[in-house]
């Protein structure tokens, strides 16, 4: 049966050799790291083996600090109370800025340090989905001690301009989040070499299993240890992120390759059979293999219902991540035409002829959806 996984952004299929790398520590290494005996001790070579292995994908120093968690959201649940205790309790700097646009963990974590006295800024982005440096500097203020964003935006594809948002975080002894799930594999960098406190990354968007993600502080940058460092951690679980984070490496030519020709492919061809359809942040800097196209007359949550019964798999966001109409007013398109936007995130396994596919199908469910509000409008009148 045809069909077009186009919901990357959501949750990747985990890579075989990640998969695999698991296997031993369920069924041969399956001791603790906790315990004292021979079980637990045998597993730390293959632990700092993997640990190393990741370390060097990312271009982490040797000197800094790693911790493995279930998920990017308990990474930066973690990340904010650290901040908590180790800065705003002691400095009195209680304002942590963010942006409109960002995950739900971010909102969540956000909201439960207000609560101890922490005052959030939401600061707006562009009409391009970005937050600029003047943006930033404006929602300044002396109390301000983190930035928490995400480098890109998993629904749009939009990235921001890190360099300069570190450069005035810099500037101002301000603390820098940043979540990199969505561009590790797609954007070259070496953590070393960026003026970023803490990364986090969610292995189920880098085609690890779920259940593994990671958290990578500068050294001493944050003071208190989380439940779940390298004691006690899954070793299969970090065995598998540390494959797929090299796989994801190894395969960056192919993802600003030929993922991006597959992506502008599907662009043009929607375009093509679909005239009033509109390519949203076509000039913004856009991760290679996301798009978010607005489809005017057909609501998104009709059009995405009609492409799941043809097996074409996109997203309006929810879950860990905004609705995508949110995400777009946020970024001043009209509330209408953010009604009826659908995003579509590719990864190194699509192919040519789930694109064609997709474009045929996606054709077909707007023609529907339009001639019926057309001829509902009619009969209203």
């Amino acid at each position: 049966m045809s069909k077009a996984y186009l919901d990357n952004h959501t949750a990747t299929r985990p890579l075989r050799s990640s998969v695999e790398a698991m296997f031993p520590f369920f069924r041969d290494q399956w001791g603790s790291t906790t315990a004292p005996h021979h079980k637990g001790q045998e597993l730390f070579p293959s632990l700092n083996e993997f640990k190393d292995s990741l370390f060097e994908s990312l271009g982490i120093p040797a000197e800094d600090d790693f911790y493995f968690f279930p998920s990017s959201g308990d990474a930066i649940h973690h990340l904010y109370l650290s901040h908590y205790f180790d800065t705003v309790r002691h400095s009195g700097r209680n304002h942590i800025l963010t942006t409109a646009i960002e995950e739900a963990s971010v909102f969540t974590s956000l909201k439960r340090l207000e609560e101890l006295g922490c005052c959030g800024k939401i600061v707006s982005v562009n009409q391009q989905g970005q937050l600029t440096k003047s943006a930033l500097e404006g929602a300044l203020n002396p109390r301000t001690s983190l930035l928490s964003i995400s480098w890109a935006n998993g629904l749009t594809g939009v990235i921001h301009p890190i360099a300069d948002i570190a450069e005035v975080c810099k500037g101002k002894d301000i603390r820098l989040h940043v979540d990199a799930s969505y561009v590790i594999g797609k954007l070259y960098f070496r953590f070393e070499d960026l003026p970023i406190d803490v990364l986090t990354f969610d292995g189920s968007l880098l085609s690890a299993p779920k259940g593994t993600a990671g958290l990578v502080s500068k050294t001493k940058t944050l003071s208190l240890a989380p439940p779940s460092s390298l004691m006690g951690v899954s070793v299969g679980g970090m065995a598998a992120l540390s494959q797929a984070i090299k796989e994801n490496v190894k395969m960056f030519d192919h993802l600003c390759l030929e993922t991006a020709r597959m992506r502008a492919k599907f662009e043009k061809g929607i375009l093509h059979r679909i005239p009033d359809a509109q390519v949203l942040f076509q000039k913004a800097d856009r991760l290679p293999n996301c798009s978010a196209i607005a489809f005017p007359g057909a609501i998104s949550d009709a059009l995405l219902f009609m492409l799941h019964r043809r097996n074409v798999y996109a997203s309006l966001g929810g879950g860990h991540s905004q609705k995508l109409c949110h995400v777009l007013t946020a970024s001043g398109i009209d509330p209408l035409l953010a009604q009826c936007a659908l995003s579509f995130s590719l990864s190194f396994e699509t192919t040519d002829e789930e694109i064609d596919y997709a474009i045929e199908m996606i054709a077909e469910s707007v023609q529907k959806l339009t001639a019926l509000s057309s001829h509902l409008l009619k009969e209203s009148t």
